[in-house]
């Protein structure tokens, strides 16, 4: 037996969390949304009800409304999400300790030698999904998938949503992959579906019967031969990848997409990617902001600095970009990106004062911590004002990415 790893994915977790929460909202279809009222904007999740019924993650709200006419939206509770987060890992952590969060609703844990034989593995999996009726309620559901390896447990976790269990050993390999589309496998999308048809391979079955030199020219790197040992149950060791970029976005209410309040977004952006390059360790060298129009097209403009944490610093060069933006427009997105990091401790200090902005970024700091007491809005700068006053651009979640509510909620 090599059932080694237990993934654990929930199934339509932000809708889900708002059927437990909202009795009402139980045996419907729902989207959850980012702002309500706002027609061109698209659904960031669906409920089951919702999903059997053609309505996706990225469905537009009036495709959605079309689809299904008596659909429910409600909008995205971030905060909820987070709280829920780690309510859910706390209660996996006490079946199974979970050795990584790989987003807000999927984690793994790996499985000691003595609980890897399939009818402990199913007691496990189905003392986990007790335990998470039990605490949090009937409604946030799990898929479990277990396997030789991460990969092979993840996508096993796929194969029985909703609510489902499945287990891959190492006998079933490969003709239990066989019936998946070759896009089951994370890492296979639009494009790479593209070169492995390029390639003449078409489906799972010819892609795991390829050999490893033919994969590896296939993706043009080593992670060609990596997936060919990872689809034959072989567990290939994670490299360690570096923080690239620091960025927050923000899709505009109606009420704020012209200049003055687009560009106090923008501030409040970047005021919450400063306090997190300052928490994280990181100096800046870099600094895209872009703008999205009519929700049609994008104008961008960037600037390279001397690495810094300095928030005014970096203010100070969106007002002097903004003025570049086209006139007569109607913003409606907003994006700030800090990338070209550096670590504290490769951070060179510049022969020049002034680059380096020492007492004012120890000011910041303090700002920072009185804002972790009191509240990501208790002290912040002018710039941003008209956005704290209009409550703009809350806490948002990646699905790859759980954020730290100290950091970037508001208060």
């Amino acid at each position: 037996m090599a059932l080694e790893y237990l993934f654990v994915d929930f199934d339509s977790f932000f809708a889900s969390v708002a059927q437990q929460d909202r009795p009402e909202l139980r045996g419907k279809p729902v989207g959850v949304v980012p702002s309500i009222g706002v027609e061109t904007t698209c659904c960031i999740a669906a409920s089951y009800e919702a999903k059997a019924r053609g309505v996706r993650t990225g469905t537009l709200v009036h495709e959605a409304r079309r689809l299904i006419p008596d659909i429910t939206f409600v909008e995205g509770d971030h905060a909820r999400y987070i709280e829920v987060h780690h309510q859910v890992m706390d209660i996996i952590e006490q079946c199974l300790h979970v050795e990584k969060r790989l987003s807000i609703d999927e984690c793994y844990g790996r499985l000691p030698p003595h609980w890897r034989e399939p009818e402990v593995v199913r007691a496990k999996c189905a003392e986990i999904k007790a335990a998470l009726a039990e605490k949090i309620g009937t409604y946030i559901t799990a898929s479990i998938g277990v396997g030789p390896n991460r990969f092979l447990a993840k996508v096993a976790s796929a194969m029985r949503k909703p609510n489902g269990v499945m287990l891959i050993d190492l006998k079933d390999l490969p003709e239990v992959l066989y019936p998946l589309p070759l896009q089951a496998l994370n890492g296979i999308g639009r494009s790479m579906l593209r070169r492995l048809h390029s390639y003449r391979i078409f489906e799972m079955r010819q892609l795991c019967g390829a050999s490893a030199d033919q994969l590896r020219r296939v993706w043009g790197s080593i992670h060609g031969a990596e997936l060919y040992r990872m689809l034959r149950g072989e567990d290939v060791a994670e490299v360690e990848t570096k923080r690239q970029t620091v960025s927050h976005s923000h899709v505009l209410a109606p009420s704020l997409r012209n200049g003055p309040a687009a560009l106090a977004v923008m501030h409040k952006q970047l005021q919450k990617a400063c306090r997190r390059l300052r928490a994280m360790g990181y100096y800046a060298g870099r600094m895209t902001m872009s703008v999205k129009f009519n929700f049609e097209w994008r104008w961008e403009r960037e600037i390279r600095l001397f690495p810094t944490q300095d928030t005014l610093t970096f203010s100070a060069e969106v007002n002097r970009l903004w003025d570049d933006r086209p006139q007569g427009e109607s913003p409606t997105q907003v994006r700030i990106v800090l990338s070209d990091l550096v670590t504290e401790a490769a951070h060179t200090l510049s022969l020049f004062e002034e680059q380096n902005q020492t007492r004012r970024v120890t000011l910041q700091r303090a700002m920072d911590t009185l804002n972790l007491r009191y509240g990501n809005t208790s002290v912040f700068y002018g710039a941003s004002f008209s956005a704290m006053e209009e409550k703009a651009a809350p806490m948002r979640i990646a699905f790859n990415h759980i954020p730290n509510v100290e950091l970037e909620g508001d208060g």
